[in-house]
């Protein structure tokens, strides 16, 4: 599938707050390309104002993305990256997904979603003190993250005219929302990866297309005959995006409906199924 195919595209585990917003960054894995436009953005369902959303290229090149159209494309060679920065609300601590939709020469328009993860490494982590008092209102305005208002105040000098800049971050402090709870994250067992077959695991890795790919299908192998709801609740990614993975491993051949939910086949069928031979991986018949 196409959106499986342009998943590449994400680097995974780039989503992060910054000053100038949340970023992320995309490296062409694929091969030569032309961007005639980038179509649309969303974050967890919420479309981003495309007027707010520009590419760092390379070469320190900033284009808004507004401007990549039929007349003026963009060429993204192989193995060159850009950063995608939007000017919007910082992001909470947890899993998040994004959808990024493009028009492709000689493709036309395309889209693909993928899901990653803001940890505490991802927050904003800048000194206050470099800050103005109206630049520092003007930041803190977008946080939503305690943590991050919690790191300006303790790095808040208490010098000349610093008391209103400290004010302001204890003010918007109060009013966003508590700290959401951590979700477990539920780390692979000597159990789970027995169930995969030892160095098997290894080789579906190699076999599925991304790693969202790979995350739910270990999941779901693990649990047997599960509905989505089930093998989310193994993962950080949500019910909806698990579901829709799922749909699509279906369509590979590499998971089965059964009793109303789903089966992961073997790794030996995995493989099977994508016309790999044992002796490719040196394992023989």
């Amino acid at each position: 599938m196409m959106s499986q195919y342009l998943e590449r595209l994400f680097t995974w585990e780039s989503l992060e707050n910054t000053e100038r917003g949340v970023e992320f960054e995309l490296k062409n894995r694929l091969t030569d390309a032309t961007f005639d436009g980038i179509t649309a953005v969303r974050i967890d369902g919420e479309p981003v104002d495309l007027a707010n959303v520009s590419l760092e290229l390379e070469d320190g090149t900033h284009l808004p993305v507004e401007e990549i159209m039929d007349d003026d494309p963009l060429v993204f060679d192989l193995a060159e990256t850009a950063r995608v920065v939007m000017d919007r609300e910082r992001l909470r601590l947890g899993t998040h997904e994004l959808e990024i939709g493009m028009d492709v020469d000689r493709v036309g328009a395309v889209s693909f979603d993928v899901t990653d993860e803001v940890t505490e490494a991802d927050l904003l982590d800048v000194d206050p003190a470099e800050y103005t008092v109206a630049a520092l209102r003007e930041l803190v305005a977008d946080l939503v993250e305690p943590v991050e208002l919690e790191r300006l105040l303790e790095r808040e000098r208490d010098g000349k005219d610093r008391k209103t800049g400290k004010a302001a971050v204890e003010s918007r402090l109060k009013t966003v929302p508590a700290a959401a709870p951590a979700r477990e994250r539920r780390e692979p067992t000597e159990e789970r990866s027995a169930a995969l077959g030892g160095s098997l695991a290894t080789l579906v890795s190699t076999v599925l297309e991304t790693p969202k790919q790979v995350t739910v299908y270990t999941a779901a192998r693990t649990r047997g005959t599960a509905t989505a709801a089930d093998v989310a609740s193994l993962t950080l990614l949500t019910e909806e995006a698990v579901e829709r993975t799922l749909e699509d491993l279906v369509l590979d051949g590499v998971v089965e409906r059964a009793d109303g939910g789903y089966r992961a086949k073997s790794p030996f069928a995995v493989l099977r199924s994508r016309s790999r031979t044992f002796d490719v991986f040196g394992l023989g018949c």
